[in-house]
């Protein structure tokens, strides 16, 4: 059995969770705070930090991976269908540049929009940081209109096939829409690619998450929005 430590607001979690899924591979999650980590998952591995994979044989945790590229690439090595990365190697290589560019790119709105407005969750009355949540909007406006010319000229973002790639962004956009900070009638195409990835069965976990006291947006789980 596969045990996954991470918080369901993370961008990175939310891939791999997304992943375990499409794969078909069951697993038991263990919420793991970024401000409050579970200690068991740098006992297993010195350095780890959620996501974090463990394989578990009985009560005895042993390592599998940890952080998002290890934990996908072991999952595509062990589970090879269905395959999340393209057969022609100019296809995978472009799918592994997006899936990099994705988690490089959103670090920044990840740090300053996300963790603003779930600083301001976990505390409650705290007066929002006004420059953060406005250096974290225009990021992400960059990469939304990034992101949409690629879906707009190729469907899915590496090309024809669904990939890695995908599931970065909208693991992503899905932590950034929970508060309605995603401006979609901006991005026609990216929405009608999002609208398409999120009505997949892997996304139905992803959308039934809920922060006690911050509820999402009104549209955060229709399908159709």
């Amino acid at each position: 059995m596969l045990r996954l430590y991470h918080w369901p607001l993370d961008p990175a979690g939310r891939m791999v969770r997304l992943v375990l899924a499409e794969k078909g591979e069951p697993f038991e999650a263990v919420s793991s705070r970024p401000w409050a980590p579970e200690l068991e998952i740098a006992s297993i591995a010195p350095g780890a930090v959620a996501p974090a994979l463990v394989s578990t044989h009985g009560t005895t945790p042993r390592f599998a991976a940890s952080g998002t590229r290890a934990i996908c690439e072991h999952l595509e090595e062990i589970r090879p269908v269905p395959s999340l990365l393209p057969d022609d190697p100019t296809e995978r290589a472009e799918a592994r540049r997006l899936w990099s560019w994705v988690e490089a790119g959103m670090e920044e709105v990840t740090d300053t929009l996300l963790s603003e407005r779930v600083i301001q969750w976990t505390h409650r009355g705290r007066q929002p940081d006004s420059e953060k949540l406005r250096r974290g909007a225009h990021a992400l406006r960059g990469r939304l209109t990034f992101l949409n010319a690629l879906a707009e000229q190729r469907g899915n973002l590496a090309g024809r096939h669904l990939s890695l790639a995908d599931f970065a962004a909208a693991a992503h956009l899905s932590a950034y829409d929970y508060f309605g900070d995603v401006q979609w009638e901006a991005v026609p195409d990216l929405k009608a690619w999002y609208m398409r990835i999120k009505s997949r069965p892997s996304f139905r976990p992803i959308l039934a998450d809920r922060l006690e006291a911050a509820r999402p947006v009104s549209y955060y789980a229709e399908l159709d929005f």
